[in-house]
């Protein structure tokens, strides 16, 4: 099982953070997990060269790059993002729009998420849902909200949103396996 986890907010140990890795605490042991944080990242967001048309792949030479075959490399993707302004994060949105050469090469990825902030995320879900509905991945559930209630609050003070975060983390292993059933093992040996 290859997992790709996203992680979406400049606070690597924010709230966020804390719930990603609930997420992904209960992907069997033997899952090859590889994290990426975007805010340690250096990397724009789409431009208007319009070259990945000609080229079939983003032209841009930054740490994206590293990202984009991250992406290829992953059976299962979870993203999470803090909401900003009723969406996903700038880190999130910016990876985002670079993946628009990819069109079929995230096709019947597992895709989930965890999103944390104050209130009005039902934006930020929705974008996630399109970003993957649109590069035909698989949406592993609904998901894990964490609510923050306050701007600089804590999820500590949302008796559901660890509990929902581990939820969805195993979601994605329920999917994986009935997607999969081992068959992945087998072809390896």
């Amino acid at each position: 099982m290859k997992v790709l986890a996203i992680y979406g907010s400049p606070r690597k140990e924010g709230n966020t953070a804390r719930m990603m890795d609930a997420a992904l605490s209960e992907f069997p042991r033997e899952a090859e997990i590889h994290r990426i944080y975007l805010g340690e990242l250096n990397y724009s967001g789409c431009g208007p060269c319009r070259e990945c048309k000609t080229t079939g792949n983003c032209v841009i030479d930054d740490d994206m790059q590293e990202v984009f075959r991250e992406m290829v490399w992953a059976e299962v993707i979870l993203f999470g993002s803090p909401s900003q302004f009723s969406d996903v994060s700038n880190e999130i949105k910016r990876l985002m729009e670079r993946t628009w050469w990819m069109k079929g090469v995230l096709r019947n990825k597992i895709g989930g998420y965890v999103v944390t902030g104050r209130r009005y995320m039902e934006s930020t879900l929705n974008t996630l849902h399109a970003f993957m509905l649109r590069h035909r991945m698989i949406l592993g559930g609904s998901g894990a909200l964490g609510f923050t209630f306050t701007e600089m609050g804590s999820i500590d003070i949302d008796p559901l949103a660890i509990r929902d975060a581990h939820g969805t983390g195993m979601r994605l292993v329920e999917l994986y396996e009935l997607i999969y059933g081992g068959r992945k093992e087998e072809k390896n040996d």
